[in-house]
């Protein structure tokens, strides 16, 4: 699988001159997290520790694709337990690996606390987001929890359900959480598929014995806007849900529960002011690991480039021109000399796990 090769798009250059007749980037553009903060931290010795004690290496030994990692790592989260929906202990990632050696099964929570570690210590951004069920379709809430990824090579979030060692895709192209819930929002998810394991079984989703694997689970999504659960796994302060602000939410109500009398119960969050609309999609789906490039001409020969980007636990940026060898650099800029006709640069930002992030191109063309 892979992803769609982006557009070229116009770049505005400050102060440009007449020789340059045509500046275009491609690559994914760079929208910065917004609401989210809080990463897990790479020098927390939590994220070492778990690869090592339960020699997680192993899953993934020798696995050079990103997309194929990602789903070896979801399905050894899955394999570590047997699902049980009335498990009442908790605990971190830690605590939920030793129950699980005793032969104690877990739900939803537990695999998205366990996930969120796992990907974190291979330097994968994640996230834990919540979705449920739409109380008219099905006749009660059913609350799941599951996380996000953020891949580099398809630049996009995407869902990975540990619980059932799933994810959806449309045409090819894996989902993201936001995604599947307007797919489903619109025409009940037509055209999304569900895949499982590592080799993407296509699934049947019309299965009563777990309702909430379904696409149609996505009716709504939530996103916790701490995204430390691994590293700082005893914070107890009031956590906001993100929220689509977009038609459905404004004039749909999510219920989560029943009243004594039967009716639903509106989710907590109405209550307790938690929830966060946010009206910009690019707020939930901001873009880790993505350079954005500003660009000013200094002379009819020299451009100064700087780079920013939002990477958690930033390294370096990676940069090579005219297609030659790649290096890193320590500052968050350069100058570019302008050679012959054709003039290329590509940038992209590399993590402490030595995890790079898509590539933007940079492409001038002069006189």
């Amino acid at each position: 699988m892979a992803a769609k090769k982006a557009k070229p798009r116009r770049i505005q250059i400050q102060n440009k001159l007449s020789n340059i007749l045509k500046a275009e980037v491609t690559g994914p553009q760079f929208h910065g997290p917004g609401w989210f903060s809080g990463f897990e931290d790479y020098h927390n010795p939590r994220l070492r520790e778990i690869r090592q004690k339960y020699r997680i290496d192993s899953a993934v030994q020798g696995e050079t694709n990103e997309w194929r990692k990602i789903l070896k790592l979801r399905n050894w989260v899955k394999s570590r337990w047997h699902v049980d929906n009335n498990q009442n202990r908790g605990g971190d990632a830690f605590d939920i690996l030793e129950l699980a050696k005793q032969g104690y099964g877990f739900y939803c929570s537990h695999s998205a606390t366990v996930q969120n570690a796992v990907f974190s210590a291979y330097g994968i951004v994640t996230r834990k987001i919540t979705s449920d069920r739409s109380w008219d379709d099905y006749g009660r809430s059913i609350h799941h929890g599951m996380n996000e990824v953020w891949s580099n090579d398809f630049a996009k979030w995407i869902l990975v359900d540990a619980k059932y060692n799933n994810h959806f895709e449309k045409a090819g192209v894996p989902l993201s959480a936001l995604e599947t819930h307007e797919a489903v929002r619109k025409n009940g998810g037509r055209g999304v598929t569900m895949h499982t394991g590592v080799r993407r079984r296509i699934t049947r989703q019309d299965n009563d014995d777990r309702p909430e694997a379904s696409a149609l689970n996505y009716w709504w999504v939530a996103y916790p806007l701490s995204s430390q659960t691994h590293t700082h796994p005893h914070y107890s302060g009031p956590d906001r849900l993100l929220i689509p602000d977009n038609e459905y939410y404004r004039t749909t109500t999510w219920y989560r529960g029943t009243l004594e009398n039967g009716k639903p119960r509106k989710h907590w969050a109405y209550t307790a002011k938690t929830f966060v609309p946010v009206k910009n999609r690019y707020e939930i789906d901001w873009t880790p690991n993505v350079a954005d490039l500003t660009v000013s001409q200094r002379s009819e020969k020299e451009l100064s480039v700087r780079i920013q980007s939002a990477t958690p636990n930033f390294k370096a940026y990676r940069i090579r021109t005219g297609g030659g060898d790649w290096r890193s650099i320590s500052r968050p800029g350069l100058r570019l000399q302008l050679k012959g006709k054709t003039t290329t640069l590509e940038v992209c930002a590399r993590n402490l796990f030595n995890v790079d992030g898509p590539i933007v191109k940079l492409s001038l063309t002069t006189r």
